[in-house]
């Protein structure tokens, strides 16, 4: 049966007519359609039912909403959020990790291709190849524009213009409720970089890296936690609001559903869960968030007005400055990353690497998570709408389309969205921004016509093609404009089947191997006993921290055994900082410390040390020392470049072990700081020895470290004294760690 839509083409004689046709979308009323062409075309039937238009007015602002876009956004947000909490607390639903990372390519793949309909100018896009001095310009230029938009404010502010992100306190306290999401993710792109397994040739990038996310976690002081600080912030407006680990955060009696916030929080956590995969795209990520937006800028005067302290945002002005600050530092890691590429592999592997740190970037540029008040919904005008450069060109093609067209079809009831083909290409009306975003809205919701990020399957490209009905209205430059289009469209169906998918299998053997994949997580840990000699039975007794068994080790260290333990035991606290949630607390900050200490950081101060710590020649940490003690035997650390190949010429049960069980911090947190403190007894008594195992120099280093960590180390005890069970483990793990210590050493 030939389609009512088939039908009614011939009856249009010019293009004109046929630009009207293509807008139509589906008919509201059949018996105005049997009307007007007779009583065959009323037999024929839509393949898709009508969608329910909903038309919300107020003041000038309009707004269309599609029933079925609404209820599929409502699915979205809830699987986003049901994943927030699930990544939240990974180590209890570890399955979810392969469908992370297709969601995360999928959110790539959707801002790689937004990015690319970016002003150019405006776009990491306009550094094709990398250079210090291209990037350095382009943060320069990028800055600079910010500097001029803050300028423009303040003037329109002195004026007397109306605050811009919020009308007052009421309102303002709903924003920072909306951003709370993001707010509590603060640093967790950098939560999993930097681990044990990451190839030693990065160990300098790392550093500059992990002293960002040092820094987001306040160095260890909880007054300078980020997240602390925000959490402090909802503590005075809306103390009625759980923090993000919770079941009950997401809960919609919050009303936390702005589902850019959501995106852009889980957009942060999938980020850094693969960095052996997705190293540069963490980078480029980093490079992007670590620059100042306007809304922090405009939030740091527009709360003070509103009686609600800024702190948290002047914080974040002052530290990510691109002099000393988070900026700079972000900048000086991509280039030591970039070095490290192309002299290590070449030009074309330094281009592809460019190439995915630019995905990472626009992966933060293209979902930035904004929050728009409902005032401000309401006062926004033409100025703030702003189309991207292929939407510009569609709308264009539109307009010079309906020169010729309006007129032709004022007699036609058929809508888009919430108003008459006639409205739409109305040519007045169509030099309104607002009206060419809300035409571009709603034909691209129109489901008959579009299929959202695929213009192969999209009815409305068809019928621009050789026997389609439309074939030879728009010429190939503009059918190329409306195919670039479609495909960039966000597809929040293709969200929500990466999120709905349950994925057991993961084809990729790597992301299997503890070794070469991170994080992973074995479904049993019952080895640990059944495996290891008799010796590494549970204590009996529990320990005081003063009163530890000592750690009495002979002088002449097993190479093949001291070397897979030494690279691998930092592991042990490494995932307690991995969620930035857990960190606001003393006893993760005291962690905190330990791990600066076993990185080769300074020590803290009250001011955070930014770039000038990145510039710190003396900065030797244990894995650093661990490769001079390579040398000092004869081992060359290129011939072994990590812990993986490492195990492969000395094979370390235990080693592998204290990887499996640092996976799961909450539930072993107790064992892995009992551990801990083995192996800083260890870096003690080392620091004294004259085996000749270290220089003069890495010994002076290392007993500066294991004083720092016996000092974090002594205030963890304490914090797990009044949990039994977790204090018991801690006794149980230092008596296990001493003991597989003692054999790495020959009497």
């Amino acid at each position: 049966m030939i389609s009512p839509l088939v039908q009614w083409f011939p009856t249009f004689a010019t293009v004109a007519s046929v630009v009207a046709v293509i807008l139509l979308g589906q008919s509201r009323s059949k018996t105005w359609l049997r009307t007007k062409w007779g009583s065959n075309f009323g037999r024929s039937r839509f393949p898709n039912k009508p969608t329910e238009i909903k038309i919300e007015a107020s003041h000038r602002k309009w707004e269309v909403r599609n029933k079925d876009s609404d209820d599929e956004k409502l699915d979205e947000l809830k699987k986003l959020k049901q994943l927030y909490y699930q990544l939240h607390n990974l180590e209890k639903f570890p399955e979810v990790l392969p469908q992370a990372k297709r969601l995360l390519v999928l959110l790539m793949n959707e801002t790689s291709a937004t990015g690319r309909t970016l002003p150019l100018h405006d776009s990491i896009l306009s550094v094709p190849s990398f250079s210090r001095h291209a990037l350095e310009e382009f943060q320069h230029r990028r800055d600079r524009a910010i500097g001029k938009e803050w300028e423009d404010y303040n003037i329109r502010r002195k004026e007397g213009s109306p605050r811009e992100l919020v009308r007052d306190r009421e309102e303002a306290i709903w924003w920072l409720k909306q951003l709370s999401p993001v707010k509590y993710v603060d640093g967790a792109w950098l939560g999993y970089i930097g681990k044990v397994t990451t190839p030693f040739a990065l160990l300098k990038t790392m550093k500059g890296a992990w002293q960002i996310l040092s820094e987001e976690l306040g160095d260890g002081d909880l007054r300078k936690n980020h997240v602390h600080l925000y959490h402090k912030l909802l503590e005075t407006t809306a103390p009625e609001l759980p923090t993000a680990e919770s079941p009950d955060f997401g809960h919609s009696r919050h009303q936390l559903n702005e589902l850019s916030v959501w995106k852009s929080a889980i957009a942060q956590l999938l980020i850094s869960l693969f960095p052996h995969e997705f190293l540069p795209e963490i980078i480029g990520f980093n490079l992007h968030f670590e620059a100042i937006s306007m809304d922090t800028l405009k939030a740091t005067r527009e709360l003070k007005e509103v009686g609600i302290d800024p702190y948290y945002f002047l914080l974040h002005i002052s530290i990510d400055n691109t002099h000393s600050g988070h900026s700079a530092i972000a900048i000086e890691v991509v280039c030591e990353y970039m070095r490290h590429i192309l002299e290590s592999e070449g030009q074309e592997a330094a281009q592809k690497a460019w190439g995915k740190l630019q995905a990472g970037y626009l992966l933060s540029a293209c979902l930035p998570g904004a929050v728009i008040c409902p005032s401000q919904k309401i006062l926004s005008n033409d100025s703030d709408i702003v189309l991207n450069s292929t939407e510009v060109k569609v709308i264009s093609i539109f307009r010079a389309k309906a020169q010729v067209a309006h007129g032709f079809h004022c007699s036609s009831r058929v809508k888009i969205g919430s108003r008459s083909v006639a409205d739409w290409l109305d040519p007045v009306a169509l030099e309104s921004k607002e009206w060419q975003k809300g035409l571009l809205d709603a034909l691209s919701s129109s489901k008959y016509w579009i299929c959202k990020g695929d213009s192969r399957r999209s009815r409305f490209i068809q019928e621009l093609q050789w026997n389609g009905r439309m074939f030879g209205s728009f010429t190939q430059d503009e059918y190329d404009v409306l195919t670039q289009w479609v495909d960039t469209l966000p597809s929040n169906s293709s969200i929500l089947q990466a999120l709905d998918a349950t994925i057991q299998n993961d084809d990729d053997e790597n992301s299997k191997d503890i070794l070469s994949g991170y994080p992973v997580f074995q479904q049993s840990l019952s080895g640990w006993s059944s495996g290891i000699p008799k010796s590494f039975q549970p204590a009996t007794t529990l320990f005081k921290f003063q009163g530890l068994p000592s750690l009495d080790i002979g002088s002449r260290p097993v190479m093949d055994r001291l070397l897979p333990l030494w690279i691998s035991h930092p592991c042990l606290l490494q995932m307690f900082v991995s969620v930035p949630i857990r960190t606001k607390n003393g006893f993760v900050c005291s962690i905190i410390k330990i791990l600066r200490a076993q990185g080769g950081f300074d020590i803290e101060r009250e001011c955070p040390a930014g770039m000038d710590e990145v510039q710190r020649t003396n900065s030797l940490g244990l894995a650093g020392i661990g490769m001079n003690m390579m040398v000092q035997q004869g081992l060359s650390p290129i011939a072994l470049p990590s812990l993986k190949e490492i195990l492969k010429i000395y094979p370390s049960e235990f080693a592998v072990y204290m990887l499996h069980f640092s996976m799961r911090p909450m539930s072993h947190k107790g064992m892995l700081i009992g551990m801990a403190t083995a192996f800083a007894k260890m870096h003690s008594v080392l620091s004294e020895s004259k085996s000749g195992l270290l220089s003069i120099q890495d010994q002076d280093i290392l007993r500066r470290i294991a004083r720092r960590e016996l000092e974090g180390l002594e205030l963890c005890w304490k914090e797990l004294e009044h949990d039994k069970k977790a204090y018991s483990d801690c006794c149980e793990g230092y008596v296990k760690a001493a003991d597989e210590i003692k054999r790495c050493f020959e009497l």
